[in-house]
């Protein structure tokens, strides 16, 4: 059913996903464990295939986010040890409009969605349990009021991509109070005259270094094997945002009317195993700042990963990951939650090590 309504038009997606976490030892509590789930599923529905809409599609999908986080409770750091919290609980996510023009260069997109989907992201970010590095680089959420699953505002978006190698983003997404308040299950579609407004310009480039002539697995016509031109992949962008709103708390007392701040974001392939293979050795690094100290909890964060893919002889498809974050805390936010007799928050610091087996297919 699900391939015949996608050659109709409709796709039909759906995960889950769960994490059980301990605290083995230190923190608040240890000796705890808990457990949480995120489950997203929804819909696209190709308006070329439906109604003749060239390039058109329209989006709709849901969120469930249950169970504990155990950093609040038993731990006690800055990032969460498990990714899919916040929320813990049903949320329409999606609901938006997108259009691609000048032959798929441009799109554009409006609608319901969050800056997440398209902005401060990564694909290498993924295989950390960590919040501070899964999802977004984490400052980022922690300084501003930059919307992320699954939590949706009201959203414009254009992408561009005017090359394989080049790419351009730019967004416009609602601010408000309540942007974060997980009770309104996502249903809560106002726009109040106390709103504001963030704006995100991220730009990318995709090279592929080192290329190498590598057999494409067709032939030329003439019997003879074809060729294309491959190397080692490397994804880079630098990001900007700015908000206007009036209610960012100082830490020390009183609003702050505005925010802004810088991400960045490189991964490149070191080693590779074979000409135009993915198995080999990645790097990333990513880092957030957020200059105003009086309103970011993490003025500056910087991620480092290692990242292996089949690194065991015979588990092509698995990954091997050591991941860094540093996050240094601002004077302002420490005194705000300092404990009379007891040191100063200054930095937290979390190592990760993984390995993800792929189990079948």
């Amino acid at each position: 059913w699900r391939e015949r309504l996608f050659a109709a038009g409709v796709e039909v997606f759906a995960f889950d996903n769960s994490i059980f976490n301990g605290n083995v030892s230190g923190g608040i509590h240890p000796g705890h464990a808990t457990i949480v789930n995120d489950a997203f599923a929804g819909l696209k529905f190709n308006l070329e295939k439906l109604v003749g809409w060239k390039g058109g599609l329209f989006v709709v999908s849901g969120i469930d986010r249950a169970g504990e986080d155990l950093t609040g409770k038993y731990v006690g750091s800055i990032y969460s040890v498990q990714q899919m919290v916040g929320g813990q609980r049903p949320f329409l996510y999606q609901v938006f409009l997108q259009q691609k023009f000048a032959n798929k260069k441009v799109t554009l997109k409006l609608g319901r969605f969050s800056a997440s989907d398209d902005f401060n992201a990564s694909p290498f970010y993924g295989y950390s349990l960590n919040n501070g590095i899964d999802g977004d680089i984490r400052n980022v959420l922690f300084d501003t009021r930059f919307s992320a699953y699954p939590f949706p505002v009201w959203a414009a978006a254009v992408l561009l991509d005017p090359s394989p190698e080049l790419n351009l983003r730019f967004g416009i997404f609602q601010t408000s109070k309540d942007m974060f308040d997980n009770t309104e299950h996502g249903l809560d579609w106002s726009i109040r005259g106390e709103d504001g407004y963030t704006a995100i310009a991220q730009f990318g480039w995709t090279p592929q270094l080192f290329k190498r002539p590598v057999s494409s697995g067709a032939s030329d016509g003439k019997g003879t094997s074809a060729f294309v031109m491959k190397g080692m992949p490397g994804h880079y962008h630098v990001g900007v945002t700015f908000s206007q709103w009036d209610f960012y708390p100082r830490f020390l007392g009183g609003f702050e009317d505005h925010s802004y701040g810088f991400y960045v974001h490189a991964d490149q392939m070191v080693y590779q195993e074979a000409p135009g293979s993915d198995q080999g050795l990645y790097v990333f690094v990513a880092s957030g700042y957020y200059p105003q100290t009086e309103i970011s909890i993490v003025p500056f964060q910087v991620n480092v990963g290692l990242h292996y893919k089949g690194l065991i002889p015979g588990r092509d498809d698995d990954r091997s990951v050591l991941h860094f974050i540093y996050g240094a805390l601002s004077d302002d936010y420490a005194r705000s939650v300092h404990v009379p007799g007891r040191h100063f928050a200054d930095s937290e610091k979390v190592l990760e090590v993984g390995h993800r087996f792929q189990v079948t297919k």
